[in-house]
């Protein structure tokens, strides 16, 4: 049992539970927007089977490539190669297991599902974790493809075409990841500090890494009524303008007070947000029916 939890551990399940959510809720949008009757199960859990392993095997390799600092930071002392209940080996192991998994049923799902598992795990392993992470200030914005990826896969497994709405749904996405991760970083300045990885919002001035935090706030929130021409009925408009006052709010505290408790609560308050949005939307599809 201890070993067994050890291994989920290594996928980073908040983490994964919210990338499923996106591909959930986005392909149920997808599956309304296009006026489908019948509910494709096999489609469905094919799809969510291929998210799951590649988010999975992404995060473990992650927490491979990255043991070194994980056992330096108090944010991920207990990770289980930083605690050695995992050896490098077995994670490297299991992480292969899970993109092959990954990468097989994507195949047989098609060439695009496939191109969005190579674009998602791709840019948050190779360019994100491997190249940019310990090099740049701005490496959080590498990871916005494998953000994406999931809501992208949801919405063409959906049924719905792609282009427009399924990529601007899934840019959305992207433009939520960075404020996500810079209220993380904020918080954990001092840990980043310590291994040397230089995030945007914690090797500078916290007045310089506010500023930068409120400046994907309101690109976030602006673009959350880009999906609008694509509604009929109020629900959507309404409940976005209601979840962006709150968080509004709550950027305008951290840019008075500058305080780790109020950047703790931009992130805690951000991660659930854009499941909000999709379900909105997917909610103005249904009442329109």
């Amino acid at each position: 049992m201890g070993r067994a939890y050890d291994y989920g551990v290594l996928l980073k399940p908040k983490v994964l539970l919210a990338m499923m959510a996106l591909y959930v809720t986005s392909y149920i949008s997808s599956h309304t927007f296009n006026g489908e009757v019948s509910f494709k199960a096999g489609a469905f859990l094919l799809g969510l089977a291929a998210v799951t392993a590649a988010v999975s095997g992404a995060n473990a390799l992650n927490c491979y490539i990255d043991r070194d600092i994980d056992a330096l930071m108090v944010r991920t002392l207990g990770r289980p190669l930083s605690r050695g209940t995992i050896g490098p080996s077995g994670a490297l192991f299991f992480s292969g297991v899970l993109l092959v998994a990954a990468s097989m049923i994507s195949f047989y799902l098609g060439p695009v599902p496939l191109l969005l598992f190579l674009v998602g795990s791709g840019t948050y392993i190779l360019l994100y974790t491997s190249l940019l992470k310990r090099r740049t200030r701005l490496n959080v914005l590498a990871t916005a493809p494998s953000v994406a990826a999931p809501a992208w896969f949801g919405w063409f497994m959906g049924g719905a075409p792609l282009i427009p709405v399924g990529l601007l749904m899934g840019a959305l996405v992207a433009v939520w990841g960075p404020l996500h991760l810079w209220s993380l970083a904020f918080v954990y300045s001092k840990d980043y500090e310590k291994v040397g990885v230089p995030m945007l919002t914690s090797n500078v001035p916290r007045s310089d890494a506010v500023t930068s935090i409120l400046l994907a706030l309101v690109t976030l929130l602006s673009s959350s009524y880009l999906l609008v021409p694509w509604t009929k009925t109020l629900i959507y408009i309404v409940g976005a303008t209601f979840v962006n006052s709150i968080l509004a709010i709550v950027g305008f505290r951290l840019y008075s007070r500058m305080t780790n408790r109020d950047g703790w609560l931009v992130f805690k308050l951000t991660a659930p947000y854009i499941v909000i949005l999709l379900l909105l939307f997917t909610a103005d599809g249904l009442l329109s029916t």
